[in-house]
């Protein structure tokens, strides 16, 4: 009973220092209110705890002895008394303001996270606005001089480029995961609208696992990196290169690898380009798969251009 009587109070009244915490938000422009404040409510803490001690001390003797007795007017001593209530009165507010700032840092991460991926969408939809047009510029100029002179190849040249645009719309407007193979699959449609302006400066090997063709992935990965290829090494050498596509699939994880054999670049061309497209494929992976996925570039000048990306190796769920 005696440690319930100093016990029960303190808790009691640390209901009052928990209010008082909620009301008196830490901030570093009111140090001396708060400081003060809490000087204050420390005092009046031990004050009111030492109060209902006696009070409580006074109970517990009433109940014991069935004998009425007034309260026991001494007091336990001033130091140690007081420096206990201090002690208990700071180790409350150290909780309460913990929890709080655990609360406030857990709000931001999570704001920081929703900004990200409002970030990178919308910077998704910007690339997919300046690319669009652009290459379907480039490939409408081709169509129209291969129609005087080869109409058939015209026609499926126009029917890959009806289904690669039907594809770029659904993943815009759907916003869903698509199987490797689906990826692929658009990904040869887009080489092979570039060939016909290219021709044979543009050459693709594909090394493609089967088991790697049914996991998912973001939809608009693999072409930004294609594009890369035909627009710092194809387009700048007479010759052309070749650009080879792995894909791999071991122990949960997914490998994919685009490289070419073209001129490479150093590591400060790489930080001052001014292209976004491998930029916002990092960070799409980044807010997708957090530590999960990797995103590498290895290159240098004379020695061409290989990236590869990691992410865990999941299917589609089936419908």
């Amino acid at each position: 009973m005696a440690s319930l009587t100093g016990v029960v109070p303190a808790a009691l009244l640390g209901i009052g220092v928990v209010a008082i915490c909620d009301r008196l938000r830490w901030s570093g422009k009111h140090r001396a209110l708060f400081v003060s404040t809490h000087l204050v409510g420390g005092v009046l803490y031990f004050e009111l705890w030492m109060s209902a001690v006696q009070i409580f001390s006074w109970l517990e003797r009433r109940i014991e002895s069935a004998l009425p007795t007034a309260p026991n007017p001494s007091a336990p001593s001033f130091d140690a008394g007081i420096i206990t209530g201090l002690m208990i009165y700071a180790t409350i507010a150290a909780i309460v303001y913990s929890i709080q700032a655990m609360e406030r840092l857990q709000a931001e991460q999570a704001r920081v996270a929703q900004l990200q991926n409002l970030q990178t969408r919308a910077e998704l939809e910007a690339l997919r606005a300046q690319l669009n047009p652009h290459f379907l510029f480039n490939t409408l100029h081709s169509l129209m001089a291969l129609v005087r002179h080869d109409p058939k190849l015209a026609e499926d040249a126009l029917e890959k480029l009806a289904t690669l645009l039907r594809y770029t719309l659904m993943s815009s407007s759907q916003g869903c995961d698509v199987t490797l193979r689906e990826e692929i699959d658009f990904v040869r449609d887009y080489i092979r609208l570039e060939q016909i302006r290219l021709g044979e400066r543009l050459r693709v090997e594909e090394t493609l696992q089967p088991e790697a063709l049914d996991c998912k992935i973001p939809p608009l990965m693999l072409q930004p990196l294609i594009e890369n290829s035909i627009k710092h090494a194809i387009a700048t050498q007479a010759k052309g290169c070749l650009v080879t596509i792995n894909a791999n699939r071991n122990n949960g994880v997914l490998t994919l690898l685009v490289s070419d054999d073209g001129p490479g670049a150093s590591a400060a061309a790489i930080a001052k380009s001014a292209g976004s497209g491998l930029r916002i494929a990092r960070q799409r992976l980044t807010a997708r798969y957090r530590n999960d996925a990797t995103f590498e570039i290895d290159t240098r000048p004379g020695q061409g251009f290989a990236i590869r990306m990691e992410i865990p190796a999941t299917e589609l769920a089936s419908t």
